[in-house]
């Protein structure tokens, strides 16, 4: 690893990241980061995050691509380029010339392989992730027939030990970390925020959904006291850091009330290090994280059928990021299959008042339909077949390629519309089939892995949720394939995102690891059909089997932590 406090190059140009039809996350015209500077014109962040300070132009951050430096490359005239993607050898390198970075240890704001220390970090993180993968294929083989035999003694310090150790982790490779352009502009927003939360879309011009800016007013009002002022990059990592783990306790808690505690361990493990989660939280510094949680939360209490506070999650997923509305069908399955208007007026209740309380405190001094207009503004900005989601246009070369190009009879565009289209009536059909709320979790995986692998405008991380939803979909459905698809979607996920944060210096690029890894989407996208259609009969959703519960003598048949020193026998069958 590097050596903390390098010093940055100065005059960074930071600007034009992509956006897509299901909803760029945003958009920052400022002309100067001021906020983030320090009085000699250098930010101070965390040990080794040090960072220029002077950014001119337009800045966008989310899930959009940045061109740094002098580039003038363009894809039909709107010179977007890959997320991550930097020009110049050092990772975020401009006028300073090349071989200038970015940051501290890691090398640059988004890496690029030829980033001088930015790609020492590569390595580790590709052997860490080769290390798990074997893992989990040598263990899904190995225990597919076999029992898992672990004492109830200190099972809670196991959970927590486990928890912790995936917590820490992160904290203590976060400092060293530059992560992505979209943190400074995270910061920005933050500092931005603590001035002034009501003023927050009044006095700049993103377009990021108002939700997540509650977090970062929070983190910004910290990060402004002289004691965290150095951490602002981790603090701003944090909330995302914890959603990993939160995410994973979820997980473990439900699995210990239907597969026993040696899997429902395993799962804890699975997510906790799994390299896809741990990338993007840690690395990248993306939200995805937070936003998967909110999803993951949504899809149990729809199951238990909290149906408010289902839509009050679901209404929160869509005020943080605008894709959240491709799981919106999974909410419209379940109020159609009731057949009651009771729960329809308690999900528009819930959504409507959601909304009113996460908007009101932005809306003072702005038009009465400003959040109509601003979610408008991110539709179709950077209209292109794919924006380095690695799915079926990438592999037949639609990466950057404009959506109003004709492929055979209709634009990509059109061809994203049917097929969104296609893979919400199949998903209904399935839900129809399947007459069970227990089919939430397989309907938002069918939708996103559907849509992210057919639809148009597609960023890499849109397909980040799909890893717990798989996890959630064994545990509701019982079908150990889904676990098969919950390691084959890290798989494609990890790749994605690392190919992306470690990019080349060329976007135009049509590697090896685009073509595998869009092929493997596409094979995956099929084998999760053939499983969802061999589960959407009804009689395959059925009980926990007998050998699979907990055993009775504990309380309320339920794992009771470290209260008694029976064995709990589990298998992963089917």
């Amino acid at each position: 690893m590097g050596a903390p406090g390098q010093r940055p190059s100065n005059g960074q140009t930071a600007g034009n990241r992509g956006a897509g039809n299901i909803g760029q996350d945003t958009r920052s015209n400022s002309t100067s980061t001021d906020t983030m500077n320090s009085s000699d014109g250098k930010s101070q962040g965390t040990t080794g995050q040090s960072a220029d300070s002077s950014t001119q132009g337009t800045s966008k951050a989310g899930d959009k691509g940045t061109t740094a430096g002098n580039d003038n490359s363009t894809s039909g005239g709107n010179g977007a380029v890959r997320d991550g993607q930097q020009r110049g050898p050092g990772g975020m390198s401009g006028n300073g010339g090349p071989g200038k970075s970015m940051g501290g240890p890691g090398g640059g704001m988004g890496g690029g392989r030829g980033g001088q220390s930015s790609s020492a970090y590569a390595t580790p993180l590709a052997i860490f992730a080769a290390v798990f993968f074997g893992a989990f294929v040598f263990i899904a083989y190995r225990f597919r027939a076999r029992e898992w035999k672990l004492g109830e003694r200190n099972r809670g310090l196991m959970l927590w030990t486990v928890l912790g150790a995936g917590f820490f982790l992160r904290m203590a490779i976060a400092p060293w970390i530059s992560g992505h352009m979209d943190l400074m502009l995270f910061r920005n927003w933050a500092t931005t925020a603590a001035d002034s939360l009501s003023g927050f879309y009044t006095n700049g011009s993103s377009d990021y959904p108002p939700f997540y800016i509650y977090i970062l007013y929070v983190i910004g009002k910290i990060g402004s006291t002289d004691a965290f002022s150095l951490y602002m990059f981790v603090l701003l990592r944090l909330p995302n850091i914890l959603a990993d783990i939160v995410t994973a306790y979820m997980l473990y808690r439900l699995a210990s009330k239907r597969v026993g505690f040696g899997i429902s361990i395993g799962l804890a493990l699975f997510y906790v290090f799994n390299p896809a989660v741990f990338i993007n939280s840690t690395f990248w510094g993306q939200v995805d994280s937070f936003f998967t949680m909110l999803i993951v939360g949504m899809i149990v209490l729809l199951v238990e059928n909290r149906i408010g506070w289902s839509t009050v999650l679901f209404t929160i997923a869509v005020l943080m990021k605008p894709q959240g509305i491709i799981y919106g069908p999974i909410l419209f399955f379940e109020l159609l299959r009731q057949r009651k208007v009771q729960p329809w007026l308690l999900a528009v209740g819930a959504a409507v008042v959601t909304t009113i309380l996460v908007v009101l405190p932005f809306s003072w001094g702005q038009e009465p339909l400003w959040l109509l207009d601003l979610y408008k503004g991110t539709v179709g900005e950077y209209p292109y077949a794919s924006v380095n989601a690695y799915n079926f246009f990438a592999l037949i070369g639609g990466n950057y390629t404009q959506d109003t190009t004709t492929l055979f009879l209709f634009s990509y565009h059109t061809w994203g519309m049917i097929c969104i289209v296609l893979v919400t009536l199949f998903t209904w059909w399935m839900y129809i089939r399947s007459r069970k709320p227990q089919f939430a979790a397989a309907a938002g995986l069918v939708l996103i892995a559907g849509v992210f692998t057919f639809a148009s405008s597609m960023h890499e991380r849109y397909l980040f949720p799909a890893a717990a939803l798989a996890v959630l979909a064994y545990l509701y459905l019982r079908e150990r394939r889904f676990l098969w698809l919950a390691g084959g979607f890290s798989l494609t996920i990890f790749l994605n995102t690392f190919d992306i944060f470690y990019s080349s210096n060329s976007r135009d690029q049509y590697g090896i690891i685009l073509c595998v890894t869009s092929l493997l989407n596409v094979l995956l996208f099929g084998y999760l059909v053939k499983v969802v259609w061999d589960c959407s009969k009804s009689n395959t959703i059925e009980a926990v089997p007998a050998k699979d519960r907990v055993p009775s003598g504990l309380p309320s048949g339920k794992p009771a932590w470290g209260a008694s020193s029976q064995a709990v026998n589990t298998t992963m069958e089917k």
